[in-house]
């Protein structure tokens, strides 16, 4: 009998059984689809994920989850020695994520921002190097005056994040430090799960076992890794310097183009990069009035940023407009709720988001 971690060891229906299984399952998922159909049905565009964005999260999604599994198990492996459970060494036995998605864990706000974040980072980047190729002027390549290891940090965590085949790409590495640490309990937690049904292993070993796994791995993580932490770092020894704004923008370095944004505003990178990547580019607009950048600087970034999101000529020309005509001190007012704490911002997002569905 085949064993797969969506069983728990219990045998698969076969034959005509199958079919009834199948039709029960319609049934019963039958609602679900429907309720996510009138809700994608109605969103606003502006809202909606893109068929590539909505892709390109999956495909991350999926591949943090298997590395936390593979991780977590190959400790356990080591730590339980002879008493490791087979299973454990089997990788095409799916562990961790159907108990994931059974159980629903995944919908994390913080987790689904940050896939969001990274397939809109790598959208950008790569659409502006698109027109760096075309361009009759060479690509710049950009000095940074910073201490080396700095340098070397970013460079390493901008190569993470695109995959061996080009798409957005994510790994333990990059994830946050709080985000990390719910991802590899409840993975521990799964794994726990799963034994408990699956296996003879004592519990006692196994819960020890589990539990120094991730003490070990969460003990490692250095969060000054992560893509936007080394962006920010490098941003600060730089003092926001606003000549290097149009030089890391056309050279596709969106990323450090966000943390410089963000260091000259003082507000954090994520709403610095909300604010960047809108699609309607009145947000990004609003950034650089904020902070002083000069119109030599930002036209030439929202021009590029329009075409990037297919904006019209005469929806360019009234967002520039806008800009010409916008206040500095009105701009500053506009981004001062995002200079406010983190834990505050979140708690007026959550108190404000049970009035809106109402």
């Amino acid at each position: 009998m085949a064993l797969t971690a969506r069983d728990g060891g219990d045998a698969a229906p076969m034959g005509p059984d199958r079919l009834l299984a199948d039709t029960a399952q319609v049934a019963r998922h039958a609602d679900a689809r429907l309720t996510a159909a009138l809700n994608d049905l109605f969103l606003p565009d502006f809202v909606r994920p893109t068929d590539s964005q909505r892709a390109a999260m999956a495909n991350m999604l999926d591949d943090l989850v298997t590395e936390i599994d593979r991780d977590l198990r190959a400790g356990l492996i080591a730590r339980l020695g002879e008493a490791a459970p087979p299973v454990l060494s089997v990788a095409r036995i799916p562990i961790v994520r159907p108990i994931f998605d059974r159980a629903g864990v995944l919908r994390d706000r913080e987790l689904v921002a940050l896939l969001l974040a990274r397939a809109e980072e790598h959208r950008i980047a790569q659409a502006i190097r698109r027109v760096a190729q075309i361009s009759p002027e060479p690509t710049p390549v950009v000095q940074l005056s910073v201490a080396p290891e700095l340098e070397t940090m970013l460079q390493q965590a901008e190569n993470r994040r695109t995959g061996s085949h080009g798409e957005p790409h994510i790994t333990i590495r990059d994830v946050p430090a709080d985000l990390l640490h719910r991802l590899f309990w409840w993975a521990a937690a799964a794994l726990r799960d799963y034994l408990e049904r699956s296996t003879s292993l004592d519990p006692g070993a196994r819960d020890e076992a589990l539990a120094g796994v991730v003490a070990t791995r969460l003990a490692s993580h250095d969060e000054g890794q992560t893509l936007e932490a080394a962006a920010m770092r490098v941003a600060i020894a730089l003092n926001g310097d606003e000549s290097l704004l149009f030089e890391l923008f056309r050279a596709g370095r969106f990323s450090l183009f966000v943390a410089l944004l963000a260091v000259r505003a003082r507000i954090d990178f994520a709403p610095a990069f909300m604010l960047a990547a809108d699609p309607g580019i009145g947000a990004l607009a609003v950034l650089l009035r904020a902070v002083e950048a000069s119109t030599q600087v930002s036209a030439p970034i929202l021009l590029q940023m329009a075409a990037i999101n297919r904006l019209s000529e005469a929806k360019l020309e009234e967002r520039v407009n806008d800009f010409l005509d916008l206040d500095t001190a009105a701009a500053q007012d506009a981004i001062r709720p995002w200079r406010l704490d983190k834990a505050f911002r979140h708690a007026i997002a959550d108190i404000g988001r049970e009035r809106r569905q109402k």
